[in-house]
């Protein structure tokens, strides 16, 4: 059974910039709640598919650390997803995770997440919304507090 619908609807360096757009727009909520108890941790490019992983955390202030994994599709029902619904879909988010399926996969030891019912594609050119330039790094993660990995 298929996690995400992959229909890649342009070029890999497109990819690359819509991913860096995700980060980007996601770094934000290293430092603020994106949703309560949750911080992000990290956005990670997926290699093998045009998504990414969102890793939250519930934060340095919390007795019990714990850290969640969503795999989040970057085209949707054949549309891309922009990063400003990859955000919306995680401000959304509340503490009933055991609603998501996981995806038979692993990160940092821990199940990831299906998170392709947080987002959904909107009509435009391709993934990256038709932006020019340079792209940044296509993602980041804490891999401790203070330990900043970025994915190039």
């Amino acid at each position: 059974m298929p996690v995400l619908d992959q229909q890649l609807i342009c070029s890999p360096p497109c990819l690359a910039r819509a991913q860096s757009g995700v980060a980007a727009a996601l770094w934000h909520y290293t430092a603020t709640q994106v949703a309560k108890p949750y911080y992000v941790r990290g956005s990670i490019p997926d290699p093998d598919q045009a998504a990414v992983i969102v890793a939250l955390w519930t934060g340095p202030a919390a007795r019990e650390k714990t850290s969640l994994f969503f795999l989040v599709p970057l085209v949707s029902g054949g549309l891309p997803v922009p990063a400003v619904r990859v955000v919306a879909g995680m401000l959304r988010l509340r503490r009933g995770t055991h609603l998501f399926g996981t995806t038979g996969r692993r990160f940092d030891g821990r199940p990831v997440l299906n998170g392709s019912d947080l987002v959904e594609g909107r009509a435009l050119p391709c993934l990256c919304g038709g932006i020019g330039g340079q792209p940044g790094p296509r993602g980041f993660s804490f891999e401790r507090p203070g330990e900043l990995k970025r994915y190039h």
